[in-house]
């Protein structure tokens, strides 16, 4: 068998010894690989085998041989356990001992509590016919228990368990920061309320970092009422000496692509996400934080700790592997937020009533009020994402055409970073954003010029552009168009759609000094390896054409012992299949004309007519205010990556 990089399987494990009449097994990997995951888990076992999921976080291939062994089975009545209740891990219990697998149970207090605070209002469902309103109700009112609205009946689960690696170092020590006499009441009050709910004891510890508050929200609707504060933890020096976490977050672009090939959404949150994994009693201690009302130590894993958020999505990520096992697919996770697709409302209720009932069964609980059920369209990490078609929120478009003329280099990083989040829907980012990149760099002095204001316009008016990249057909054969000029390099995704290419992803780099120092035929080949990695997810294991106006790869076959540099590119794109096509510079005017983005409107009048349909949304701007937005906001194919 053979795992790609970054992929994820279902695998057949059998046992060696069937000697036995086995049916239910708790398998602990012992497989010996930083790229290999696998995690531990009770598994019914039938004709001696079961099903697990195998992850490949490297970036190579890894090759599994018959009879590799991967790790151990333990039958279940071998296991410890107690068949008294009162026994039992509870959730919030101060003397709880972190078991190998999942044994925290919610008290029959905390079930009712969960209960009695649910009410039909906290769903809204007036999208949905009466019917379906009934039935999606009636299913989420009877798993009351995936839901919690108060910190006393939030989840608590050691499915995973945190572990921090710290550099060599010496405990970490602060005193408090003072507060304000004003709030001091306010600040007593969260500190006795998270005792009672068994999130945090008082301790005395070698470490502690200091307690900081942060100002909410203001509610936009009562604008004179008093600021509020919450509590938070200043976590940077401890930050400073913890090793960083090699668990992968998601590749949004994957995500994104993913979740819109469905054409129905229900999103739904974790109520106080971190707070409900249990932390092992030594990083409860190291978790230590100093008030100037005594120092307490976090029972949960806390927000703020570098490590976190990779944590956290182990354990999503754990929960999903498991919904495919019993298959139940379209379930997707970025940390907290979750997506579930599906095509029709009863597929979806299926989908729902699957990821309540193991969100149960790991006590682990959603905020009613934050989960959106059956939508033709949501909002989902920045991008609003319908059947097909994604486009930026609307709230992240105001915020870059209605950026202001940067006065400092920091604002530049921070509108560069606004646009860069979009930059693969936005043909010729590199180019179009070079003098603006080339404000940030270091002992450039900061002066503001009509040519960078010219490039600022620009970038701000393709927000307001019409969709023209497409969804990608798998079924279809890619086409790769390649071209470098003296300032950047540029490639463009392309698919046969009714006769004609049209776009499904760009890509762009702005070249650094010793870049442009190549000549053009080496400049061509960069271009070709550099688009190639960039769509590798398309690409990877399939048969495409690349269409460029040099002869890069043969020019380099003719030489025996090309450049360290160019060998290393002609090895990587050797793992490719493709054909590499030919055509006249004249001919190649559409990458060509991305790679010296930004144009006038007069320079495209040499692209063909086919090509300009293409192009001419990308250049002409359609409004100039904001209010246009509604009308012309972009609209996106799924394929951002």
């Amino acid at each position: 068998m053979i795992l790609q990089p970054q992929e994820s399987s279902i695998v057949k494990l059998c046992l060696k010894d069937t000697r036995e009449n086995i049916s239910e097994i708790f398998f602990q990997p012992t497989i010996s690989s930083h790229d290999i995951e696998i995690h531990p888990a009770l598994h019914t076992v039938k004709n001696s085998c079961f099903p697990t999921v195998i992850r490949n976080l490297g970036n190579t291939a890894i090759h599994f041989n018959k009879g590799q062994v991967f790790g151990e089975a333990t039958p279940s009545f071998l296991l410890k356990t107690n068949e008294n209740a009162n026994d039992k891990n509870i959730c919030g219990s101060p003397n709880n001992n972190t078991p190998m697998c999942n044994l925290i149970i919610p008290s029959e207090d905390i079930l009712k509590k969960r209960k009695d605070e649910l009410s039909e209002t906290d769903f809204k469902l007036e999208h949905l016919n009466s019917d379906q309103k009934q039935l999606l109700l009636e299913t989420l009112l009877d798993r009351s228990a995936a839901f919690s609205k108060s910190l006393k009946t939030i989840g608590c689960t050691d499915r995973v368990i945190p572990t921090f690696n710290f550099r060599s170092h010496n405990p970490i020590k602060t005193l408090p920061f003072e507060i304000p006499h004003a709030i001091q009441g306010t600040i007593k009050e969260e500190l006795n309320e998270l005792i009672e709910a068994g999130l945090i004891h008082r301790n005395i510890s070698q470490w502690s970092s200091p307690m900081v508050l942060v100002k909410k929200k203001q509610n936009p609707t009562n604008p004179h009422k008093p600021a509020s504060y919450r509590m938070a933890l200043d976590l940077r020096l401890l930050n400073t000496i913890l090793e960083n976490s090699t668990y992968p977050l998601p590749k949004i672009p994957t995500l994104i692509n993913e979740i819109s090939k469905y054409p129905f959404y229900t999103t739904i949150d974790f109520c106080k996400a971190y707070w409900q994994i249990l932390l092992p009693e030594e990083m409860q201690d190291v978790l230590t934080f100093t008030t100037p009302f005594g120092t307490f130590a976090n029972r949960r894993l806390v927000f703020g700790l570098k490590t976190a958020a990779s944590v956290f999505q182990a354990l999503v990520d754990l929960l999903i592997d498991e919904l495919k096992l019993s298959g139940t697919t379209g379930i997707y996770a970025y940390q907290d937020d979750i997506v579930i697709g599906a095509h029709s409302f009863q597929e979806m209720h299926n989908k729902i009533r699957s990821v309540l009932d193991i969100l149960i069964k790991y006590n682990l609980t959603l905020s009613p009020e934050k989960c959106v059920f059956f939508k033709s369209t949501i909002d989902y990490l920045g991008f609003n994402i319908s059947h097909n078609k994604i486009q930026p929120i609307t709230s992240n478009i105001l915020k870059i055409t209605s950026f202001q003329p940067p006065r400092t280099v920091k604002q530049v990083r921070r509108f560069l970073g606004l646009c860069g989040f979009y930059r693969s829907l936005i043909p010729g980012f590199a180019e179009l954003t070079e003098c603006l990149t080339e404000l940030t760099r270091k002992n450039v002095p900061f002066q503001w010029t009509p040519t960078h204001q010219e490039a600022f316009k620009k970038l701000q008016d393709v927000f307001f552009t019409k969709p023209f990249v497409r969804l990608p057909d798998w079924d279809k054969p890619f086409v790769l168009n390649t071209d470098a000029s003296g300032q950047a390099i540029s490639g463009i995704l392309l698919q046969e759609h009714e006769g004609k290419l049209h776009p499904i992803s760009y890509y762009s780099k702005t070249l650094s000094n010793s870049e442009r120092n190549y000549p053009a035929i080496k400049l061509e080949l960069f271009a070709i390896y550099k688009s190639v990695h960039a769509f590798k997810t398309y690409l990877y294991n399939t048969n495409f054409k690349i269409l460029t106006d040099s002869k890069p790869l043969l020019h380099y076959k003719k030489f025996a012992s090309p450049t360290d540099i160019v060998s290393r590119w002609l090895l990587y794109l050797s793992e490719f299949q493709f054909t590499c096509e030919h055509i006249p510079g004249k001919e190649n005017t559409l990458a060509d004309f991305f790679s010296r983005f930004p144009v006038n409107r007069t320079e495209i009048s040499n692209i063909p007519q086919d090509e300009q349909e293409l192009i001419l949304p990308v250049v002409e701007t359609h409004c100039n205010t904001i209010n246009a937005i509604s009308d012309t906001s972009l609209e996106i194919s799924t394929s951002i990556g």
